[in-house]
């Protein structure tokens, strides 16, 4: 609209000016509202080509094969998990044991019979300790005051002058020979 427009209808050069200035002005504030809208259209657009494109690295990817996954995972990690823990407990017992070789008593323990319960103590193994130092006593440092004890045929709290060589052929595992009486 140009303001011979106005005039021609009756309206003075004044107020066709006024009309015009009014209408300008109305004309930008709409074409501010339009451009907004497509700043708006254009980002909405492009984050639907991104989600779409995110979307399509899913495709043919099985959900319930990813849930079941996640979750054989887990269960795994909290096998894992107890197992160390059992072990740590099975170690801790077996320090405070007077185990000679942990590693050796550790390998004769039956660990499918130990468990930890809901404290953390450590169940079926003071049996199954009781059974051992009974069995292998020489396992464990049970009374280091009374020494070792090697069974030898000899009794080695007595004086050793009455040792026949016989004995002592006998206990080196060489053959008895007759004794020469030198004297």
């Amino acid at each position: 609209m140009e303001l011979k427009d106005l005039t021609a209808v009756g309206m003075t050069e004044e107020q066709a000016d006024k009309a015009l200035k009014l209408f300008e002005g109305e004309l930008t504030a709409e074409r501010k509202k339009a451009e907004d809208a497509k700043i708006q259209l254009d980002a909405a657009n492009a984050s639907i080509k991104d989600l779409t494109e995110k979307v399509s690295a899913f495709d043919g990817v099985d959900i319930e094969g990813l849930k079941k996954s996640a979750k054989d995972w887990e269960e795994k990690y909290q096998t894992d998990i107890s197992a160390l823990k059992l072990d740590s407990a099975i170690d801790l017992a077996l320090a405070g044991s007077k185990a000679r070789d942990t590693g050796i008593v550790k390998s004769l323990l039956d660990t499918d019979k130990l468990k930890l319960d809901e404290n953390g103590k450590l169940t079926g193994f003071d049996e199954q300790l009781e059974k051992l130092t009974k069995e292998k006593d020489f396992l464990f440092a049970l009374d280091e005051a009374s020494g070792a004890r090697i069974d030898t045929g000899l009794d080695h709290g007595s004086a050793t002058d009455s040792i026949s060589d016989a004995q002592v052929r006998a206990v080196m595992g060489l053959p008895i020979t007759k004794e020469v009486n030198n004297a």
